[in-house]
């Protein structure tokens, strides 16, 4: 991860501000190389692996040289799939949020032609699409690009298998000889090096390569849940999991200290660390941990990094990180010191897709993660308490306070047994959870072959999430409004599951 800072990249104001807003602290390494690039107006050819962070790459700097007043195509972007083509116009719409009067139309196969004709008419700065739609589109005159200022190949070798290179050819004609282009590909075939050559004049080459290495005595687990019950799922985990030191990585500052708020109401010795910490505040923080003042860190990737406290055990990835190397980079944060660790990722249905690329980066797969059922839990629970209860019998107290409870039941004529169970509850109700009198309640489970649900929360990796667009072109039909199936992977494009990529 690069040094700099988005503002040092020289981004514009209100696209910096939105960046901000969903609290992205410090761009990846292709984002580093390609803002600046693309800033200056040059053509640019992209060689990374999916989940580098390549959306933000393009979108961030093209939104900065975008005329915003201007009601007409400025931004084309080509993806292989609709899945990637919803997902690229999410990220568009998160980014350019500070922008007046702004629109993203996302047009693909699959979708009726009338909506899309409608959106076009009323305008809209960045057009996404599927090459096959997107040349229909040209063809019958309802897309123009008299005004376009750059055009993005976004995945072009996937678009290359899919036998889209000729819908691709065709268009890239059809665009001003003065538009800027950018192609992002995982590989290099040739007739993709035929494409840059011919249409990618005087390109700069970024290449990022992607770490690919196994993660040695960290044990990797994945739970897939429901994006509204990963709290719930969380707080299960650290009540089983035998826990020394932990670290729970969030996407965003203004999460790392909700979710440290909501553990530290359930008792968790747990602190925020994040970019909004001075150094010192962080450096006592890292202290609390080491000493054992604190044993959950909630953190970022950003002020994580480097961080190295032998006794963390558990690395849990509440969120999905954005890209492999944020993955291996946060699984090493556990398994110091030569001892083993547990690394464990929260997943949403519809970032499921995403973890084939994560297996492929650390060389090794994941094991479904079983947590304990209602009755395990409830026995489990029970366990603890007559532990802690057992414990309290050599206190030098006890004598007093059975004296105590031996005087109530006598003057109100109750069995011992009844007086204890009474102080049961009475501790219950005024700490809840302390005792183990109810039912655990039990999680929904997600099964590995259910359709990814439309949930409007979990995000992508890669980047934020928005659960519906603005009302923008088209209206009700002409502008993206519910939520994306598929993959959840940042540059992915494949549909989840085993169903063949829609040719649009």
């Amino acid at each position: 991860m690069s040094d700099l800072t988005f503002a040092e990249l020289g981004l514009d104001a209100a696209v910096l501000e939105a960046v901000a807003a969903v609290g992205y602290e410090k761009p990846s390494p292709i984002q580093a190389q390609t803002i600046p690039a693309l800033l200056a107006g040059k053509n640019l050819l992209g060689v990374a692996q999916t989940g580098t962070g390549k959306t933000g790459a393009f979108a961030l700097p093209l939104l900065s040289r975008i005329d915003a007043s201007l009601m007409e195509p400025q931004i084309l972007v080509l993806a292989p799939t609709r899945e990637l083509a919803i997902q690229v116009a999410e990220a568009f719409t998160t980014y350019a949020s500070k922008f007046r009067n702004f629109h993203v139309l996302p047009i693909y196969g699959g979708q009726d032609f009338h909506p899309q004709i409608k959106g076009l008419k009323r305008g809209a700065q960045v057009i996404v699409g599927t090459p096959g739609r997107m040349l229909d589109h040209l063809r019958k005159g309802t897309l123009k690009l008299g005004s376009l200022k750059a055009l993005v190949l976004d995945e072009a070798d996937e678009m290359l298998r899919m036998g889209f290179i000729d819908d691709v050819e065709a268009i890239l004609a059809k665009t001003p000889p003065n538009c800027q282009r950018a192609l992002f590909s995982a590989t290099m075939p040739a007739q993709i090096k035929k494409v840059a050559q011919t249409y990618l004049k005087d390109a700069v080459e970024v290449r990022i390569e992607s770490e690919t290495r196994t993660v040695e005595r960290i044990s990797q687990f994945v739970l897939p849940v429901y994006a509204e019950r990963k709290l719930d799922a969380l707080t299960r985990i650290l009540e089983v999991e035998p826990i020394d030191g932990a670290i729970i990585f969030v996407r965003t500052k203004a999460e790392t200290t909700l979710l440290a708020e909501k553990l530290s109401a359930r008792g968790h010795a747990v602190a925020p660390l994040n970019g909004d910490l001075n150094q010192r505040q962080r450096e006592m923080t890292v202290e609390d941990l080491k000493s054992g003042k604190k044993d959950i860190i909630v953190a970022t990737d950003v002020a994580a990094r480097g961080l190295d406290v032998s006794r963390i055990t558990h690395v849990i990835n509440y969120d999905v990180p954005y890209d492999t190397e944020a993955y291996i980079h946060r699984v090493g944060r556990t398994g110091r010191a030569g001892r083993n660790g547990k690394a464990i990722l929260l997943v949403t249905p519809r970032e499921r897709s995403w973890l084939r690329t994560l297996e492929r980066a650390t060389n090794s797969p994941m094991e479904a993660y079983q947590l304990p059922s209602p009755v395990e839990l409830k026995k489990m629970r029970e366990q603890q308490f007559e532990t802690q209860l057992l414990a309290f019998a050599e206190d030098g107290k006890l004598a007093k306070a059975m004296g105590l409870l031996d005087e109530i039941a006598e003057r109100n004529e109750m069995d011992i047994a009844m007086v204890a169970g009474a102080l049961a509850c009475w501790m219950e109700a005024i700490q809840p959870g302390t005792m183990p009198l109810e039912q655990p309640e039990a999680l929904p489970e997600i099964s590995a072959n259910a359709p990814p649900r439309r949930d409007n929360k979990g995000g992508r990796p890669g980047g934020p999430r928005k659960g519906n667009f603005r009302k923008g072109p088209g209206g009700p039909g002409g502008g993206y409004k519910g939520k994306a199936p598929g993959k959840g992977g940042k540059g992915g494009g494949k549909p989840a599951g085993k169903r063949p990529p829609r040719r649009d």
